[in-house]
C-alpha cells in the first residue's frame, strides 16, 4: 500500500518548501510521509491534487470508473489504509505547455462535458481523446498551481465537493498543490525483467524514444504509460512485459512530423521570365492554362545559381502564392533544393495533398497555406528527391529502421520511401534547434544514411558528412546479403506441413479459415481447420509459406518495427513473403531479409521480431505442387529473363505448377528465375506471345488444365486461349493450342 497524505500533511506542505519527512498535527493519527521530493509532478508521474484552500483531493465520485462519470473533491483519509486509486492522477505531457490528468483507477481523462465554457460545469472523467476540453495547462501561482482547460478561459476549482471550472483565476478555491506520491511506471521500467530481454537496439530505443527533449517523446511516453498502466505492467511476467515493451516501441506522437523549418531567410531570387502557356500538363495528365515561371535563386556560396520553374494555374500573375512558394524553398541549402528542376502550384485541386520525386514538388491545395506550412511539408517532398536521386537501394533505409526500432510518425510507418521523407522533415525542422543533438540518440541509423545522402547531393557543402557514405555502402552490402545463407533443403515441396510453436504447441492459422488478403496469422491449437495447413514453394534457398486453404502466401506486416503480425496476402502487393531458411535442431527459423526480421509468437498471433526463433515444421500429408517439364514432342518449354518471350527447346526448364487463389486454376513458375508464365499485356488475342514476368496473381497468370487425347491442354483464365508452340518454337495463345506432356 502506497504511503497517503492526511489533509493536515497535505497543509504542511503547503508551509513547507521541500521536507524531508512530514508529521500530521495534533487533530489526527501520526503518519510519517517520506516526501518524494526528487520526482517531477509533470512528468507522468501519479499524484494527488489537493485544493489550497479547502484540502479536498480531486478524485472520481464513487471509485467510478466509466464514461461520463462525475469529479468531485473529497477529504484525505487519515489512515494510509483508506487511501484509494480514484483519488490518484497522472499528470502527463501532451506537447507544448499542455498535460492530460489520467485518473489511475479508471484510465480515464478530465473533461470538462460538451467543452461547455461557462462557470460551474461539472467536470467528468472520458476516454483520452486530445480534445480541447482535456488539454489542461498548470500555471504556478505561489506555492499552488492554476489549472486551466484549454478550451476556455476558465479555471478548475473546488465548489462544494465538485470539481467545476470558474472564470475567477485568483479565487482560492482555484489553487492546486500536486504532491507527487508514485514515479510514472515507464520511469520504472529500466528496473524490470521484461526490460531485461529486450534486444539491445530495442532498449536502446526505449532508453531514447520516450525520453528525449523533443515533444514527441513526451507525447508517446503518455502513450506508452497508459499502455503499461492499463495492463497492470508491474504485476506481469516478464515475457508479457517484453511484449507491451514491444507494442510501445510502435506508438507514435502523430500521424506526420509537425513543427516549422527554423531558417524564415529565404535565398535572394529573381524571376527572369514569365509566361502564360495554354494546355500545361499541370498533373499528370490536368491540362489548364498554367503561368511558368523561370526563377534565378541564389546559391550557398558565390557563383551558384539555382535555376528551376515555378508553374502556377493562378489567373493572377502576381499571385501571393508565387512569392510565397518560392520563398518556401528558398529557405533550404542549395545543396539540397539544386535537384529541384520544377515546383508546381495547383490551386483548386481536391486532392489536397503534396507530392514530390525525381526532380519536381507539386503542391496541390483548396486552400492557400502560409509560407512556413509550405516549408514544413516542402522538407518532407525533398526527402523524396534526396531519395530518388542519391540512394540506389532503398533496401538500406528498410534496415536502417529495423536497426533504429522505433517510428517517426504514423504515416512514415506505411513504407521505407514515406519514412525517409518522414525523416527528412524531422532534420529540418529540429535543425537550429537544441533538439537536433537527440536525432542521433533516437534515429541513429537513419541519421547516418540521411547524412550519406546529403553528402551525395552536395560533396563540397556536406563535406563533413563524408565518412557517412561508408555507412551506406556498408549497409547496402548487408541487405543485400540477408538470406544468402539460408538453406532450405530440410523442407519438400510436395508435403504439407502444420507449422507449430515448440513451446506453446500452438500452429499457424490463418484467422476464420479466411481466403482474403490481409488477414492476421494466429497461433491456436491445432484442429485440422482449412486456415491450418500450408505447402511451401521454394525461390533459390528461399521459401514462400502458402496456405493450402487460400493459396495465398504469408507475408510480414510491410514495416520495420518489431509486434507487428504477419498477414496472409496475394497479389500484385505481395512483398515479403519471402523468407529465408535457418534449421537447428529440427526448428526452423524464418527470416524476411528486407527488414532481417523474424516470424516469432507475439500476443497469441504470429509477429515478426528482431530476434531468431525456431518452428516445428511438421508433415501432414502430400501437396497438390509438382515440379515438371512441359513438354511437347522432343522440345520442352523454356524462358529467359522477365518479358522474355518463352520458347520449346530441346532440353527446356523445369516448372513448378501448383494450386494459385482462384479454385482450380494453377500458377506456373520456373524454378530457375522464380518468373511466372504470363500473356504479354494481358492480351486476349489470338497469337500474343508468352513470356515469364514476376508472380502478381492477375487473371493473365492463371491456367487451367484441361486433360485431353495424348496428354494436357493448358487454357490461360484471362483470355480463354490455349498455349500453342509455333513453327519457330516461340510459345503464343491460340484458339486450338499445343497438346503437352508434363512430366
Amino acid at each position: 500500500m502506497k504511503k497517503i497524505l492526511s489533509a493536515a500533511v497535505a497543509a504542511a506542505m503547503l508551509m513547507s518548501a521541500s521536507p524531508a519527512v512530514i508529521y500530521a498535527a495534533d487533530s489526527v493519527p501520526a503518519v510519517q510521509i517520506q516526501a518524494q521530493t526528487a520526482i517531477d509532478p509533470f512528468d507522468s508521474a501519479y499524484s494527488v491534487i489537493v485544493n489550497a484552500a479547502t484540502l479536498r483531493a480531486i478524485a472520481v465520485e464513487n471509485s467510478g470508473t466509466e464514461n461520463l462519470d462525475k469529479i468531485v473533491t473529497v477529504d484525505v483519509p487519515a489512515d494510509i489504509d483508506n487511501f484509494y486509486d480514484s483519488m490518484v492522477w497522472r499528470v502527463s505531457p501532451i506537447g507544448g505547455d499542455m498535460y492530460c490528468a489520467v485518473n489511475k483507477n479508471s484510465g480515464r481523462s478530465l473533461d470538462v462535458p460538451d467543452a461547455l465554457k461557462d462557470d460551474g460545469v461539472q467536470l467528468i472523467q472520458y476516454s483520452y481523446n486530445g480534445n480541447a476540453q482535456q488539454k489542461m495547462t498548470f500555471e504556478k501561482s505561489g506555492e499552488a498551481y492554476t489549472i486551466k482547460p484549454s478550451h476556455a478561459d476558465t479555471y478548475l476549482a473546488d465548489q462544494d465537493g465538485k470539481l467545476v471550472q470558474i472564470s475567477d483565476k485568483t479565487a482560492s478555491e482555484a489553487q492546486w498543490v500536486l504532491l507527487p506520491i508514485e514515479e510514472s511506471i515507464m520511469r520504472r521500467v529500466a528496473e524490470t525483467p521484461g526490460y531485461a530481454l529486450l534486444a539491445d537496439e530495442q532498449k536502446r530505443a526505449f532508453d531514447n524514444y520516450f525520453f528525449s527533449k523533443m515533444d514527441m517523446s513526451r507525447s508517446v511516453r503518455n502513450s506508452a504509460e497508459t499502455l503499461l498502466a492499463n495492463n497492470d505492467y508491474l504485476t506481469l511476467s516478464a515475457e508479457a512485459q517484453k511484449e507491451l515493451l514491444i507494442t510501445a516501441l510502435t506508438y507514435t506522437a502523430s500521424g506526420q512530423v509537425v513543427g516549422d523549418v527554423v531558417n524564415e531567410t529565404p535565398a535572394k531570387y529573381t524571376i527572369v521570365k514569365a509566361e502564360q502557356v495554354p494546355d500545361y500538363d499541370i498533373w499528370r495528365g490536368s491540362r489548364t492554362t498554367c503561368w511558368v515561371y523561370d526563377v534565378e535563386m541564389d546559391g550557398d556560396v558565390e557563383g551558384q545559381v539555382h535555376k528551376f520553374q515555378f508553374i502556377s494555374n493562378e489567373a493572377d500573375k502576381d499571385a501571393p502564392m508565387v512569392t510565397k512558394a518560392i520563398e518556401a524553398i528558398g529557405v533550404f541549402p542549395y545543396a539540397l533544393r539544386q535537384h529541384v528542376h520544377k515546383l508546381y502550384w495547383k490551386s483548386g485541386d481536391t486532392a489536397n495533398s503534396y507530392n514530390g520525386g525525381g526532380n519536381e514538388i507539386w503542391i496541390r491545395l483548396t486552400w492557400e497555406p502560409t509560407r512556413q506550412q509550405i516549408s514544413q511539408t516542402l522538407s518532407h517532398e525533398l526527402g523524396h528527391v534526396l531519395e530518388q536521386n542519391m540512394l540506389q537501394d532503398p533496401d538500406v533505409w528498410s534496415l536502417a529502421e529495423r536497426l533504429d526500432a522505433t517510428p517517426i510518425s504514423s504515416y512514415g510507418s506505411s513504407n521505407e520511401t514515406e519514412d525517409l521523407a518522414e525523416f527528412s522533415r524531422t532534420y529540418w525542422t529540429n535543425l537550429g534547434k537544441d533538439t537536433f543533438d537527440e536525432l542521433e540518440k533516437v534515429y541513429p541509423n537513419r541519421l547516418k544514411i540521411f547524412k550519406g545522402l546529403l553528402y551525395r547531393a552536395d560533396k563540397e557543402y556536406f563535406a563533413n558528412y563524408a565518412e557517412y557514405e561508408k555507412f551506406i555502402d556498408e549497409l547496402t552490402a548487408q541487405a543485400r546479403a540477408a538470406g544468402s545463407d539460408s538453406d532450405n533443403s530440410g523442407l519438400d515441396e510436395k508435403k504439407l506441413y502444420k507449422i507449430v510453436d515448440p513451446v506453446t504447441d500452438r500452429a499457424f492459422t490463418v484467422r476464420d479459415n479466411s481466403t482474403d488478403n490481409d488477414v492476421p496469422l494466429t497461433l491456436e491449437q491445432f484442429t485440422w481447420k482449412p486456415g491450418q495447413i500450408f505447402s511451401i514453394e521454394k525461390y533459390g534457398n528461399m521459401i514462400k509459406i502458402i496456405s493450402n486453404n487460400s493459396g495465398k502466401p504469408i507475408q510480414l506486416d510491410d514495416s520495420a518495427l518489431s509486434g507487428k503480425t504477419l498477414a496472409q496476402y496475394g497479389g500484385t502487393w505481395a512483398i515479403d513473403e519471402k523468407f529465408a531458411v535457418y534449421e537447428n535442431d529440427g526448428l526452423f527459423r524464418l527470416m524476411a531479409p528486407r527488414y532481417q526480421l523474424y516470424a516469432a509468437p507475439f500476443n497469441n498471433n504470429v509477429g515478426q521480431t528482431i530476434e531468431a526463433y525456431g518452428w516445428k515444421f511438421v508433415e501432414i500429408g502430400d501437396s497438390d505442387v509438382m515440379t515438371a517439364k512441359i513438354r511437347t514432342g522432343s522440345n520442352a518449354l523454356t524462358s529467359g529473363e522477365s518479358v522474355e518471350q518463352v520458347t520449346a527447346v530441346p532440353d527446356g526448364s523445369t516448372w513448378k505448377i501448383s494450386p494459385a487463389e482462384e479454385k482450380g486454376t494453377v500458377k506456373i513458375i520456373n524454378t530457375e528465375t522464380g518468373l511466372s508464365l504470363d500473356i504479354l499485356d494481358s492480351s486476349t488475342d489470338e497469337g500474343a506471345a508468352l513470356i515469364t514476368y514476376d508472380y502478381y496473381g492477375s487473371a493473365n497468370q492463371l491456367f487451367v488444365l484441361e486433360e485431353t487425347v495424348g496428354g494436357t491442354k493448358i487454357k490461360n483464365v484471362n483470355s480463354g486461349l490455349y498455349l500453342n508452340v509455333e513453327k519457330d518454337g516461340s510459345v503464343t495463345q491460340r484458339r486450338s493450342g499445343t497438346v503437352f506432356t508434363i512430366e
